[in-house]
């Protein structure tokens, strides 16, 4: 049995070194019946599947979220917060590929830039991750099925094609989640955001941001836009906008607080009210509000 933390000054190294192997060998048989648990759920989903019935995919970005912040919460002690939520992160990864192994889609923006780390450190080190050049290769293979996941750059104000102009009402994937989640990788891509989509059903993680594109006329400067936006959504942000010159309509990325993705009609009326007059608006995700930078020192 481990020493109590009080007697660890009273062992030699080769004691402190003994407690460290039976603690590893403890939290091994923890990860071991951690991972038949996982195959019992796998288990339980086929037999509801062969019934008949549905079930929702390995991949649940809220579910995550809320065990990632529990973590958190309750750890203590010396251990970095970040590589705590990496160990999880690993772990939650493997068992969800235990289910259904699954692809990730990397995309590039227009400068070149990538989330490989944002990817790697989120889906962990097993799962495949294919690079696309352009945002319509990424998303084609979502929608196609060739990628569960995709890891998109965060959007820049202005930027030519954009990839969430693909997030029609005709396509059933969405923004899912945001990264980096808990800590950011250290080094190359320490600075970089991204946003993960998914053809998944968006769930509350209890503390959510949503996403929704609205199109305005052009003659509605981006100025106006910016300033009545901010008046009726109150800690709102525009994360991107792109010109339709053929139709005359500016689409406009609007980001605003909390779990609302059954709200386009009520966001349409709000804007309405606002004298924007949207031609159209349409929820396009939600994702769990990461962990502040501050939670994790």
């Amino acid at each position: 049995m481990a020493c109590e933390d009080e007697n660890l000054a009273n062992l030699d190294l080769d004691g402190l070194r003994g407690e460290i192997d039976e603690i590893d060998q403890a939290l091994q048989s923890l990860i071991i019946r951690r991972t038949k648990v996982v195959q019992a759920v796998g288990a339980y989903k086929d037999r509801v599947i062969a019934a008949g019935g549905k079930v929702k995919v390995p991949y649940r970005p809220a579910r995550e979220a809320r065990i990632m912040r529990t973590l958190v919460d309750r750890h203590e002690g010396a251990f970095p917060k970040t590589a705590l939520i990496q160990i999880w992160r690993e772990m939650i990864a493997a068992g969800t590929r235990l289910e259904a192994p699954y692809t990730v889609a990397l995309c590039r923006n227009a400068e070149g830039l990538d989330c490989w780390e944002l990817a790697r450190l989120n889906f962990g080190c097993l799962n495949e991750i294919i690079e696309f050049e352009t945002p319509g290769e990424a998303f084609g293979a979502l929608e196609e099925g060739r990628a569960a996941v995709g890891v998109f750059p965060k959007p820049q104000l202005g930027e030519p094609l954009p990839w969430w102009v693909h997030l029609t009402e005709q396509s059933a994937v969405r923004v899912v989640s945001k990264l980096p989640f808990g800590g950011r990788p250290v080094g190359r891509g320490e600075t970089t955001e991204g946003f993960v989509l998914a053809a998944i059903d968006l769930e509350d993680s209890g503390d959510d941001r949503t996403l929704f594109v609205v199109s305005l006329s052009k003659e509605i400067s981006m100025d106006t836009a910016r300033k009545k936006i901010a008046d009726a959504f109150d800690g709102s942000a525009i994360l991107g906008f792109s010109d339709d010159t053929a139709a005359d309509r500016r689409f406009v990325l609007v980001d605003v607080p909390g779990f609302f993705c059954n709200r386009a009609n009520a966001f349409q009326a709000t804007l309405d009210a606002q004298g924007l007059r949207p031609e159209s608006l349409r929820v396009v995700g939600a994702y769990a509000v990461p962990i502040a930078e501050d939670a994790l020192s």
